[in-house]
């Protein structure tokens, strides 16, 4: 079934466990401000539904059901998550063949070893630590059938937030169609364009 709209982007950040898919999101989230939908596949499985990552898993067709409701709502949307390929690539594939705009497909290729490194710095470390992480790695793990952009681990988070927010024109889409809620809030404040990604 079709999702959004010509003027809707859809941007999903993949990769392993402390990649930075969620510093970037967080940042494209900043530049942007009103319009952009985060879709966290943490948020959804972990504290929403408090589920394992499974196959089949409940999170699967919630994140997928969340990202069209947006998407058909106006807004711009930024999915980020783990989202191994054996799992939930026939939900991002049908999302790609789905959606009426453009989409945009990220990959961080980050090493087993800089992933623990920039774990140890987060807030997450206090739950799980180098074990849990490990066992999690999977090297590469790209999907077959969508077409993704691999971002390096010697990219920074102004880089790589700066290469996406190019490719997707995602700041003048946002002020080009803003959101029919924005428009009807005279407190909504627009897309904030021009600021300052959040520090690493």
């Amino acid at each position: 079934m079709a999702a959004g709209s010509p003027d809707t982007r859809l941007i999903v950040l993949r990769g392993n466990s402390g990649s930075g898919k969620s510093s970037v999101a967080g940042a494209l989230r900043a530049a942007c401000g009103y319009g952009l939908a985060w879709v966290s596949q943490d948020l959804i499985r972990r504290n929403i539904l408090r589920e394992h990552d499974r196959p089949g898993g409940v999170n699967i067709g919630l994140i997928d059901l969340v990202t069209r409701h947006c998407l058909d709502a106006g807004y711009h949307v930024v999915m980020d998550g783990i989202f191994a390929a054996d799992r939930y690539e026939p939900m991002l594939a049908g999302l790609h063949a789905d959606h009426r705009g453009q989409s945009r497909f990220y990959y961080f290729d980050i090493s087993l070893a800089e992933t623990l490194r920039r774990h140890a710095t987060r807030p997450q470390s206090a739950e799980f630590g180098p074990a849990e992480m490990t066992g999690w790695y999977r090297a590469r793990d790209l999907l077959g059938s969508v077409p993704e952009q691999v971002i390096g681990e010697s990219a920074t988070l102004d880089q790589a937030t700066g290469l996406i927010l190019a490719q997707t024109r995602l700041l003048a889409a946002a002020a080009v169609a803003p959101l029919r809620r924005a428009t009807t809030d005279p407190a909504a404040p627009g897309p904030a364009a021009g600021a300052a990604p959040a520090p690493a």
